[in-house]
């Protein structure tokens, strides 16, 4: 759990077309202009249909398009483990992060950025 209620973001929080326009803006500052940003997600599906939903809500595109990257599915084609295998505990037991999940946002962000580097870094090893 975050710790986080509505009644306290609807207070605290930024109004969500302002919080979405400065999140686009971070990801063009990025990418640059002619860079493709790739929305990469430990169940990116889930994660991804929120941010697509305000997106479209509040600015009318969503930056990422139609398409997410999916820690998950990634390492099951890397691997060729069972969808059951891909569940976070057991793919640090083969990758071994140095962080771990927290269920914190930007803790967690920084957690699956290091598992997506560390399976990224295990198929160019592979020659993949």
């Amino acid at each position: 759990m975050t710790g986080l209620s509505l009644e306290t973001l609807a207070q605290t929080g930024d109004d969500p077309r302002l919080a979405m326009k400065k999140f686009a803006q971070w990801l063009g500052d990025l990418g640059g202009d002619d860079a493709t940003v790739i929305f990469v997600g430990f169940n990116a599906p889930f994660d991804w249909s929120f941010i697509n939903y305000y997106f479209h809500r509040f600015l009318g595109e969503n930056p990422f398009g139609f398409t997410a990257l999916d820690i998950k599915a990634m390492y099951m084609g890397a691997t060729g483990c069972s969808w059951a295998d891909t569940r976070s505990s057991r793919i640090a037991q083969k990758v071994s992060p140095t962080l771990t999940g927290t269920h914190d946002a930007l803790a967690d962000a920084r957690y699956q950025a290091e598992i997506f580097r560390l399976i990224q870094a295990k198929l160019v090893l592979q020659g993949k």
